[in-house]
């Protein structure tokens, strides 16, 4: 099935519901229409959008997420809808009671394949992976050896050969990463409820003020997807004023892209449901079912 990202950021519009269509009406009085059951992620990035109640309770009834932006073009709000899977309350109990150990299990899988993937993607962009595959493999349960932080230093360090920073408040790089990475996160927030999870109650992340957590742990292994097309707009890591429509377009794309695995090309958004899917199992086996075969 299609699923789309539909961004309204350039001029005014009204959104509303006919039909089970997503109407569009824009300023110039053209008119565009969506199937709601098409909708993956509805985002707002211009103050003056109006959006019917109807159409925004269509867009939840098909498990579809609605983000508003703000000033800045950054994500600020975020509507997920309450009942995403038929067992949701089998698999909220589950996940609150897993002990600690199984959590520590599934950090390691998770952390693991974040460092491979990082190290893969400087092979692909600079010839060689500067020992990060080594790392992966020397995780262990819970990453008690802070592995994830010291593969992150040597990742952004060579990623753009200019030893980058990691810096949410600054205008380079940064600005499309925090954008990409956010686009990314609401996907992964869909993907946990769909999967009958709690996006808040996390694996490792944990932060009394952060209502994602969860849906940030199951991201970190894709990543480099935003990372990829980050440098693919920005190869020398120069100043970026503003987030323009076509850098946002490039981004939203990337998440709509298809991975290689041993099964073939899997759709990105198909592998963070899958891996969503895996954590609710685990939780509820109490093994560890999470696994990535990716290439």
């Amino acid at each position: 099935m299609i699923e789309r990202i539909i961004e309204i950021a350039e001029q005014s519009a009204y959104l509303s519901l006919n039909n089970n269509l997503l109407t569009i009406r824009l300023r110039d009085n053209q008119t565009v229409t969506v199937p709601v059951g098409e909708v993956q992620c509805l985002l707002l990035a211009n103050p003056a959008v109006t959006v019917t109640g109807a159409l925004l309770a269509a867009l939840a009834e098909n498990g579809a997420i609605v983000v508003i932006s703000g000033k800045d073009r950054l994500p600020i709000s975020m509507q997920l809808p309450i009942k995403g899977n038929y067992i949701q309350n089998e698999r909220f109990r589950s996940q609150i009671e897993a002990k600690i150990p199984l959590k520590k299990r599934l950090w390691q899988t998770i952390i693991q394949e974040k460092i491979r993937q990082q190290g893969s993607l400087l092979q692909k962009l600079h010839g060689k992976d500067f020992g990060l595959l080594d790392i992966a493999e020397n995780v262990r349960s819970g990453d008690p050896d802070n592995m994830e932080s010291r593969a992150a230093v040597i990742y952004w360090k060579n990623f753009w050969n200019n030893n980058f920073q990691r810096n949410r408040e600054a205008n380079d790089s940064n600005l499309l990463l925090n954008y990409g990475y956010a686009i990314l996160r609401a996907v992964t927030a869909r993907a946990c409820c769909a999967a009958g999870l709690h996006p808040t109650i996390g694996i490792n992340h944990h932060n009394r003020y952060n209502a994602y957590c969860l849906a940030d742990d199951i991201m970190e292994p894709f990543r480099t997807v935003i990372d990829e097309a980050v440098y693919k707009l920005n190869p020398d890591n120069n100043t970026i004023e503003e987030l323009s429509q076509e850098m946002r377009r490039h981004l939203i794309g990337a998440v709509q892209e298809k991975m290689n695995t041993s099964n073939g090309e899997w759709k990105i958004s198909d592998l963070i449901l899958r891996s969503a899917q895996q954590v609710a199992e685990s939780f509820q086996s109490e093994k560890i079912l999470l696994y990535y075969n990716l290439k």
